[in-house]
């Protein structure tokens, strides 16, 4: 049976309507959804995402955000060509599993490492070139993060031993104190629980090189202030680079199925596919 046309899917309205029920919009707060993956020896990972929004060009696209320095999944987002998201709603009990592809939106000084912004995703504006588009959106989404979370991708790589030393013996760790690493970044242990937006005309667009090449020297060596960073200058590296970590995972959905639960009657379960020539069908399975 058809569902929706290639405009809305007849899923989309039913996803955001969840959405609305089981999230008070008010207090920002992240919303957690569950990757299915595999290590690159076949062994099964689930990892955390946080949902961040629906793209206004195209609904069946939904927006995810990630740390690039977090190395498991970013392998699982680059090395796979299809991907699933578990997404249980914790008041109305209902659960989401969206199958599709994920791309990946990360700050051009990342460009390099994890490729273009994606080119296969409607973005609604003939006008504007992909990239410069989803590096607005990237910075919309950012601007769009409660402090708290902001905060965290100042934080060392997920995933990583919290005891390992780095090669100078220091640890961020049990001195959470800011600690320059040469060009290639600043290390903040967790010293930062709070961080807001700032301006990206002062440089936030250039990324944390661009932040940096007027407060360091070619020895990695602060040029300012008897080598040390004054307080403006400090929270606008961690800034930059805490924003060079942070990247869009985009989902285009092709699969999704929709499971409801019923203390009276047996649960609903909802099959929606997508077709070839973008329309979508809709299936009732067994429970």
């Amino acid at each position: 049976m058809l569902a929706g046309n290639n405009d809305v899917p007849a899923w989309n309205p039913v996803l955001v309507r969840s959405y609305k029920k089981n999230y008070d919009q008010t207090k920002n707060e992240p919303v957690y959804v569950q990757i299915a993956s595999a290590k690159s020896n076949g062994v099964p990972k689930i990892q955390r995402l946080v949902f961040q929004d629906f793209l206004r060009a195209d609904p069946k696209v939904l927006l995810f955000s990630a740390a690039t320095r977090n190395a498991e999944l970013m392998a699982v987002v680059k090395g796979s060509q299809t991907h699933e998201i578990f997404w249980q709603m914790p008041k109305t009990g209902e659960s989401f599993t969206i199958s599709g592809r994920l791309y990946m939106v990360a700050a051009p000084t990342m460009s390099h490492r994890f490729g273009a912004p994606p080119r296969r995703v409607t973005i609604g504006d003939s006008d504007i070139h992909p990239d410069e588009f989803w590096e607005q959106e990237r910075l919309r989404q950012w601007k769009r993060l409660s402090p708290i979370f902001r905060a965290s991708f100042t934080w060392p790589a997920p995933g990583e031993s919290k005891h390992s030393l780095p090669k100078d013996g220091s640890s961020v760790y049990r001195a959470p104190t800011v600690r320059l690493t040469g060009a290639t970044g600043i290390d903040t242990g967790y010293k930062y629980t709070r961080l807001d937006a700032m301006d990206e005309n002062a440089g936030v667009a250039t990324g944390l090189f661009g932040a940096l090449s007027g407060f360091v020297n070619g020895n990695g060596r602060a040029a300012t202030n008897g080598g040390q960073l004054s307080k403006e200058e400090e929270l606008r590296c961690v800034h930059n680079g805490a924003l060079d970590n942070f990247c869009l995972l985009v989902m285009k959905a092709v699969r999704v199925e929709h499971w409801t639960p019923n203390t009276v009657a047996p649960p609903v379960r909802m099959l929606y596919e997508a077709m070839k020539d973008g329309s979508w069908t809709q299936e009732e399975l067994n429970p």
